[in-house]
């Protein structure tokens, strides 16, 4: 069930943060800095905060306790995501949503899958199977029939902007958005980083261990004692030949302590120890965390761009479009929270077969987008048949990770 859950949850973040920026076709006043002000601020900043510091209990407390290595590590790739980020919605404008996801979506993959196989990330991903396992080579597998979709929705890109005659010889505006939206596809994979190796020690302090609840329970080196676990009403928890444990409305990081001195108080033995609750705003508090320095750069260029333009005025002639903007926020954070959510039910393996299956679903996303906002009105023949059948072999890619992620045991 989790499992399936987590697919669920990556292909529907994927969805989402695919076709997301739908609401900038509507808008007629604001242009590109205007909507992009607003929604990363909506976005990054005033969406998963104000849900972490309503939904996790002292949650200002508990952050006060992460380590500052993992905060640093997780803005550090931010602020390379956030540099991507800014490229990818210039391209959305230059080149079109669907080519641009399209990029961006293969190119992100090859290293957001790869990378966390080869450097652990921390908590669940800690344990992630080993590039030169069956479980690694088939997720390689499902990398390399990505990045073919790749090629031929560049491909059929090329094709439709000859036939739209927007691609001139003497004109370098479709390749100058190319070569930035393949700078963009190389730090896109930021995102999936600054979540994968920042966010074990943000939620396991930010989530509390509630009576007659389920946990899931990791015990290093101890397949037996691994397991979900109910949490009995007086908030104890039985771990497998271990005497009842008390957890009940503790912070996940300190029940996972106790489980740990428990263990080896009773057998001896030392074990790291990781609690999961399942926590969704915790989850949330890992990005308000984590994408604080992709949020400055974001955010900061928008600035720059209305400083420059003297448009801030703009902001304030249109009520209508500042909500399409903040509705821009929204999917933007719940994709990423959908993303980082189905990664942990996914196991071990979740930050690569998550962040690829969501790669592969933001492109199909985005070609929906693309179609129905009419960019490939027009466009029939080689080029419209070669963009079905990149999304094609996307959504086989994907089918290709999820097989990966059950051969790891997911």
């Amino acid at each position: 069930m989790s499992t399936a859950l987590g697919l669920a949850a990556v292909a529907a973040g994927g969805l989402i943060m695919g076709s997301g920026v739908w609401p900038f076709k509507l808008m007629r006043k604001f242009q590109f800095e205007h909507w992009w002000f607003v929604g990363m601020l909506v976005g990054l900043i005033v969406m998963p905060w104000t849900i972490t510091l309503l939904g996790c209990p002292h949650a200002l407390e508990s952050l006060r306790d992460v380590p500052l290595s993992a905060i640093a590590m997780g803005n550090l790739f931010s602020i390379g995501w956030g540099i991507a980020n800014v490229l990818c919605g210039v391209c959305f404008v230059r080149i079109g949503v669907a080519l641009t996801g399209a990029i961006l979506a293969g190119l992100g993959v090859s290293l957001g899958a790869v990378v966390p196989m080869v450097f652990k990330g921390s908590g669940l991903f800690a344990s992630a199977p080993d590039l030169g396992t069956p479980a690694g080579l088939t997720v390689c597998g499902g990398v390399a029939l990505m990045l073919g979709g790749v090629v031929v929705a560049s491909i059929a890109g090329f094709g439709r902007d000859r036939e739209l005659k927007k691609l001139q010889q003497t004109s370098g505006g479709f390749l100058g958005g190319l070569v930035m939206t393949v700078l963009a596809g190389v730090l896109s994979a930021c995102i999936s980083f600054a979540f994968v190796y920042s966010q074990g020690p943000v939620v396991s302090r930010l989530s509390t261990v509630a009576p007659a609840s389920d946990i899931t329970v990791t015990v290093s080196g101890h397949k037996g004692l691994s397991g979900k676990y109910a949490v009995a009403a007086d908030g104890t928890i039985a771990v497998r030949g271990l005497a009842p444990v008390a957890a009940g409305n503790a912070r996940a990081v300190d029940a996972a302590k106790r489980i740990a001195q428990r263990l080896k108080a009773e057998s001896g033995r030392d074990a790291e120890v990781l609690v999961e609750t399942g926590s969704i705003p915790a989850t949330f508090g890992a990005l308000a965390v984590g994408l604080m320095g992709g949020a400055l750069v974001n955010i900061a260029y928008a600035v720059y761009l209305l400083t420059r333009n003297r448009s801030w005025g703009v902001l304030g002639r249109s009520g209508k479009e500042v909500l399409l903007a903040i509705v821009i926020g929204i999917n933007f954070s719940l994709a990423s929270a959908l993303m980082g959510k189905g990664m942990l039910l996914l196991g071990a393996l979740g930050a690569s077969v998550g962040f690829g299956i969501q790669q592969a679903m933001q492109m199909t996303g985005g070609q929906l987008l693309g179609f129905i906002s009419g960019e490939w009105r027009g466009v029939y023949g080689k080029p419209r048949m070669q963009m079905y059948a990149a999304i094609a072999v996307l959504i086989l890619a994907a089918g290709v990770m999820a097989f990966g992620n059950t051969l790891a045991g997911g």
